[in-house]
């Protein structure tokens, strides 16, 4: 049962529009106005010391937990020393199609006098230096973005585990006792000396902030007439006073630690991809023990929709471009359920239940909840996660430890440890507290790189020779003489792509390191180095592949229209794609029908899928990343797939210039024909073992045909058969298409509907239209 106090929180959450908060900005320019000498780590730490002593805090009438990100409910803090774009946006931050932020009165000018202090001295001007031109021209014409340059490199999944057992003070005795073990004095020892120094002030910082909640609650109690809400506020004065500093002594304030946590990750830099990791698991002690002591589970499970509503109300800016490419405001906040124990037992139990029954009786954007399967899952907790799909919540997302478990056995870790993965960014795997993991290295478009192969190295649309001279495509004579072309053009851009990103990875190791994460992941405290120096045990960085869907259609399409069947030359081909079909629809419906598609269980094309990926990923994983870590490779676009698609013209597979193209390793929109049984069975065909952080499949159901138990068997079977062969994750969004028509016309009478946008849920009636567009036109499935 939904508490009416939860009701009135959700509908808060629709009522208010967001809106920028200054107090952060004001800060920081502030504090970094004033002269010093300190080092960089110490200078960031008593920064955030000095902004978490300041800040507005409150405590919403309804609430039973505290902190917040802004001054003021759904609003978004701004980070003027990292965003070197934001000169040039603020017009705009409050106008826009996507994501916008409205002003309080005087503050956009007041914004404007923030960001011109700023101008040319942020992180983000620092990392535009390192792109050298050619590089600044690749990403302009849509080969490659360029991640981590005007944002924290985030991704951050602390022990929680061991967080709820301890408390922060015992991070703050670890760093006490390496201060004080320390002997001689070199560099190496210096710059250790000024991490555990700089963790301390920080962690201890946090707590304050906490001490800082627990004073406001004694004071609105006292002033308190109501007897239930006073004692309510009591309870969260007592909770503050308790964690985030010593060990939780119940569910409550075990939850208020983790909010607390997540809370500070995300007020100290400009981040995105904090998780919470197997949630189920270690909070379930607490659990068990409150249902015990008579703790009621409708207590407990309005406490989980209060966090959900709490990770609802936290925001990034982003400039305008990444506003449409990241739609909805995502900030891929993980939160796992189900999947293996260490020891290999199904690791369900009565929490796992309790959140997924939560999913089902209020919605929310966030956190991403996300669920494990394996062979040998409990089937009525199972039942349970497809109950809240079907219902329309758009999660869980599944994910299937067969695949996940091998995946990361292969990037070095133990066997007990694989089995406790849970997931940064979109589908990316990594073991809690024991992972610095980069989700941000920049999204790398096959279908871009293809256009510039089948012109011989030159952008058609610039007429800028960008790659290396591969050969008219006009006189080969078999398709895999393109793709020897297509694999010399990507291994030139590769190399400029992850390059890049190693000079934008040790920049942030020295301008923007995420100290509070790296208290809580192990090998940081005990190496004196942050995150970004490479304090982690494990480190690695995915890179985003794009839109595999696009790229074998093409050489299918080729393979069969051009050289197999003759329908036409490579050279009439040339000058279809350059026109843009102008006058040849006839041509276009050819290589549109004419031609296998991936998605209907075709082996030639679903070949073609799975070299591309097979390609992809031998090509970037022998590099190393700036920090000492590896590569790997991530199926995944976001809304990247409307973004690039205005940068490239029209393909072999019959799409038209400036189309969109295919959202992550799903079909191409409306080519899948053959229902989701032949989905899950192209994508298997693909492997997922190869690609080490995940290949994201959407689907979308009618409603209608999963009503009642049949239809939950239906589900059932489609998630079990691609996860008994083998497929990494699938996400299901159940919304029929006039639905969706509808809250494009009347969007406030459909402000729930939630929908699977790439590795996150948004509001539907929150995206732009031409994201809002680009889901409507996604195949419905309507049997299997």
């Amino acid at each position: 049962m939904v508490f009416e106090r939860i009701q009135k929180l959700r509908e808060r959450e629709f009522e208010t529009e967001p809106s920028i908060c200054l107090e952060r900005a004001r800060m920081v320019t502030e504090f970094y106005s004033q002269a010093s000498m300190e080092p960089f780590m110490l200078r960031r730490a008593k920064f955030f010391r000095y902004f978490l002593e300041n800040k507005t805090i409150y405590i919403d009438d309804e609430a039973v937990l505290a902190g917040n990100q802004g001054s003021r409910f759904r609003s978004c803090p701004v980070f003027p020393e990292v965003t070197a774009w934001l000169y040039d946006d603020v017009d705009t931050i409050d106008t826009r199609t996507a994501d916008s932020y409205q002003f309080m009165p005087g503050e956009k000018e007041e914004l404007k006098k923030i960001v011109a202090q700023w101008k040319g001295k942020t992180f983000g001007d620092y990392t535009r230096q390192q792109i050298a031109p050619e590089v600044a021209e690749m990403v302009d014409i849509g080969i490659f973005t360029t991640g981590s340059t005007n944002v924290s490199t985030g991704s951050h999944a602390p022990a929680y585990y061991d967080l709820v057992k301890y408390g922060y003070r015992h991070y703050i005795d670890l760093c006490k006792q390496k201060l004080e073990a320390m002997e001689d004095m070199d560099i190496t020892s210096l710059e250790q000396k000024m991490t555990w120094e700089s963790m301390i002030i920080v962690m201890e910082a946090i707590i304050a902030y906490a001490h800082r909640y627990a004073d406001l609650a004694e004071k609105m109690a006292e002033e308190c007439r109501d007897p239930e809400r006073k004692e309510q506020l009591l309870t969260i004065a007592e909770n503050c006073r308790v964690v985030p500093e010593n060990k939780p002594q119940n569910f409550h304030q075990a939850i208020q630690l983790v909010w607390f946590t997540h809370l500070a990750l995300m007020l100290e830099v400009n981040g995105q991809n904090h998780c919470f990791g197997r949630f189920d698991q270690y909070m379930y002690p607490l659990y068990a023990q409150d249902i015990k002591n008579g703790v009621s589970e409708d207590f407990i499970m309005n406490l989980v929709h209060e966090l959900k509503l709490k990770c609802s109300d936290l925001w990034v800016l982003r400039n305008q471009t990444e506003s449409l490419a990241y739609a909805g405001c995502p900030l891929w906040m993980h939160m796992l359920m189900g999947g293996m124990l260490p020891n290999g037992k199904d690791g369900c139990n009565e929490l796992t239940d309790l959140i997924l029954k939560s999913i089902t009786e209020m919605p929310t954007k966030a956190p991403v909840m996300s669920f494990r399967y394996h062979d040998n899952i409990n089937r009525k907790t199972f039942r349970l996660a497809l109950e809240a799909i079907r219902s329309g919540a758009s999660q869980p997302a599944i994910f299937n430890d067969n695949v996940c478990i091998p995946t990361l056995l292969s990037l070095g870790f133990t066997l007990k440890e694989a089995r406790n993965y849970a997931f940064c960014g979109c589908v990316e795997s990594i073991v809690p507290g024991k992972t610095d993991f980069n989700a941000n290295v920049g999204y790398f478009n096959p279908v871009k790189v293809l256009e510039i192969t089948l012109n011989d190295g030159m952008d058609p649309l610039t007429k800028k020779q960008v790659g290396p001279h591969t050969g008219d495509v006009r006189t080969f004579t078999s398709v895999e003489q393109i793709m020897e072309a297509y694999k010399i053009q990507e291994q030139y851009f590769v190399k400029y792509f992850l390059t890049t990103f190693d000079k934008i990875v040790s920049c942030h190791a020295y301008m923007l390191p995420t100290i509070a994460a790296s208290c809580f992941v192990d090998g940081c405290i005990d190496s004196g180095k942050v995150l970004q120096q490479g304090g982690a045990e494990h480190k690695y960085s995915a890179a985003a592949i794009t839109s595999i869907a696009n790229v074998a259609d093409s050489l299918a399409a080729i393979q069969v229209c051009v050289f197999d069947k003759k329908y036409l030359t490579m050279a009439e081909l040339m000058e279809l794609l350059e026109k843009d079909f102008e006058g040849r629809e006839d041509m276009r419906q050819l290589l549109l029908n004419k031609a296998p598609k991936y998605g209907n269980d075709i082996e030639l094309v679903d070949d073609y899928a799975r070299w591309i990926v097979d390609q992809c990923n031998e090509d970037i994983v022998h590099f190393m990343d700036g920090r000492g870590g590896r590569f790997t490779t991530v199926y995944a676009t976001q809304s990247y797939n409307v973004v690039v698609g205005r940068l490239i013209g029209a393909t072999p597979d019959g799409r038209h210039s400036f189309a969109d193209l295919a959202d992550n390793a799903s079909p191409m929109n409306g080519l899948d024909c053959c229902g989701p049984t032949s989905v899950v069975k192209s994508v298997s065909h693909l492997d997922h073992f190869i690609p080490q952080n995940g290949i994201l499949l959407n689907q979308r159901f009618d409603p209608a045909v999963i009503k009642g138990d049949k239809g939950l068997d239906i589900l059932e079977s489609v998630v079990r058969s691609f996860c008994n062969m083998k497929g990494e994750h699938i996400q299901i969004t159940v919304v029929d298409t006039d639905t969706l028509k509808a809250a494009q016309k009347d969007p406030k009478s459909y402000q729930n509907i939630l929908v699977r946008v790439a590795g996150y849920s948004a509001y539907f009636i929150e995206l732009d239209k031409q994201v809002q567009d680009n889901i409507i036109t996604r195949t419905l499935q309507q049997g299997l």
